[in-house]
């Protein structure tokens, strides 16, 4: 039968109690028979001394009064010195506590003396001549001689009986302290032998468990199978400790699989950053060069090309002067890319002003192009704890984007409202959309799903917006169709305690 540690801890517990409680009923068994011991010798011996004491008292008592009247030629009247009724109380005393050796005949010799010495003390008052008084005096005095010998003799019987009485109790204390000393060291051998051999079989398999989790290494991937050879709490934790090591072996493998999916993005990665810089090396070699083409007719042959060629080749720089600026904002996006990963300071601001800032810079745009830039706050929102650099680009690159995607007549809408703890921004427009298969990606860097000529992006912005989202704590999601727009929503908490700023 197999116990648990709390039982065997119990077992180690219960066994000495049970020897103290055993020595604590045997003292007790003791104490009561020294008690008793000692009850016999003040109920027996003590009342026998005691009566025999006060018998001595009366017989003396009596014998003086005779002797006094006696000497004094006085009339003896019996009833002065007749104590019989309370002499022969104290006599039945003496023979009810009768419990030594020899006491008995003492006792019937007590009593029997007391009878003559009685009838002798009834003659000696009833007598009426001289020489009659003096025999009978004298029978009188030898009577209560004897029935003081009597009882000097019962008194040193019932002495001895209270020695020998308080000898044996002593030798019954002295032995009953040898046996509880005894059974108080066996109890302490019991329990040292009992603690040793179960704090033995406790620790045995522990140590054992230890040498076998200090052989785990952490990321090895190799975790001992630990046997169990217990049912108590040891034998648990060994399971448990099995069954974590299980999970950690799914754990690394799924690791390990995270690990094989990130380098393969960010090989993906590497490779778009490497095809970006390829296509951005020719994007800026192009529009340099017929810039400098533009430039340089107008520079060299100015006087000879008519107004409207001069026209042709200054609409032609100013458009690759654009194409210049749109590039050159990429590589600012490149430079920000790295700066947008340190986390700043979250402070409260005004939803509804950044988004003012944000659309004054971006309307006169919108208006060039003819889309109509629209704003919609819905209801009072609270100040947010944001941060109050990023968060303004996060809605500027969202509203450039839209602007930048949707065509002449379109129409780009901020919409911003509150709703349980968050605060929601969406930002729609009525453009070219996304094609389904690449929406997946459309978050990830230097991912490029539109031409190239619409786009001028090279698709850093995204992934930075959602950077900084994730570092206040919210999401942003995407919803697009292809020539009818796209939606982005993002929305961040309303406290800064579920901010990760």
């Amino acid at each position: 039968m197999r116990f648990s540690i709390r039982k065997k801890l119990f077992i180690v517990i219960l066994l000495p109690s049970l020897f103290l409680l055993f020595l604590i009923c045997l003292d007790y068994r003791n104490l009561q028979v020294l008690g008793r011991s000692a009850e016999l010798i003040l109920a027996n011996n003590y009342q026998s001394i005691k009566a025999a004491q006060q018998i001595r008292q009366h017989i003396e008592a009596g014998r003086n009064e005779v002797l006094f009247a006696f000497f004094q030629k006085k009339t003896v009247i019996l009833g002065h010195f007749d104590n019989r009724e309370k002499i022969e109380a104290l006599i039945a005393i003496c023979r009810a506590h009768i419990v030594e050796a020899g006491e008995q005949p003492i006792v019937d010799s007590l009593s029997t003396g007391y009878a003559e010495y009685h009838q002798a003390l009834a003659r000696v008052v009833a007598g009426s001549s001289r020489e009659t008084s003096d025999s009978d005096f004298q029978h009188l005095i030898a009577r209560a001689d004897g029935l003081l010998v009597d009882i000097d003799q019962l008194v040193a019987v019932n002495e001895q009986g209270m020695e020998k009485a308080d000898e044996r109790t002593r030798k019954l204390a002295g032995r009953n302290l040898r046996y509880t000393i005894i059974l108080l060291l066996c109890a302490l051998l019991f329990t040292l032998v009992l603690s040793f051999i179960l704090s033995s079989r406790i620790s045995r398999p522990l140590v054992s468990l230890a040498h076998l989790l200090a052989r785990v290494r952490d990321g090895s991937g190799e975790y001992p199978r630990i046997p169990v050879t217990t049912s108590d709490e040891i034998g648990f934790l060994s399971a448990e400790f099995n069954r974590l090591f299980e999970h950690l072996k799914d754990y690394d493998r799924l690791s390990a699989e995270q690990l094989l999916t990130e380098q393969q993005k960010t090989h993906r990665v590497e490779l778009g950053k490497t095809r970006f810089i390829a296509d951005l090396s020719h994007q800026l070699k192009t529009p340099m060069t017929s810039l400098a083409m533009s430039l340089g007719m107008l520079t060299e042959s100015a006087s000879r090309l008519s107004a409207d060629k001069k026209n042709k080749l200054l609409d032609t720089a100013k458009e690759d002067c654009v194409r210049l600026t749109a590039l050159i904002n990429e590589l600012v996006d490149i430079a920000r890319l790295d700066s947008m990963m340190k986390p700043r300071r979250m402070e409260l601001a005004d939803l509804d002003r950044v988004i003012a800032e944000c659309i004054r810079p971006l309307q006169l745009q919108a208006d060039e192009k003819g889309v109509r830039l629209e704003v919609d706050i819905r209801g009072p929102i609270p100040p947010l704890f944001i941060d109050s650099f990023r968060f303004p680009w996060v809605v500027t690159n969202l509203l450039a984007n839209a602007i930048r995607h949707t065509e002449p007549g379109g129409q780009v809408r901020i919409t911003a409202r509150c709703q349980e703890q968050r605060c929601y921004v969406e930002c729609a427009d009525t453009g070219v959309g996304i094609e389904a298969e690449n929406l997946a990606r459309i978050f990830e860097r230097y991912t490029q799903f539109s031409v190239p000529e619409k786009m001028g992006a090279s698709g850093l912005g995204l992934a930075i917006v959602k950077d900084i989202i994730d570092q206040h704590g919210g999401e942003i999601t995407v919803q697009s169709e292809v020539n009818r727009g796209t939606t982005f929503t993002l929305w961040v908490p309303l406290s800064q305690e579920n901010t990760n700023g």
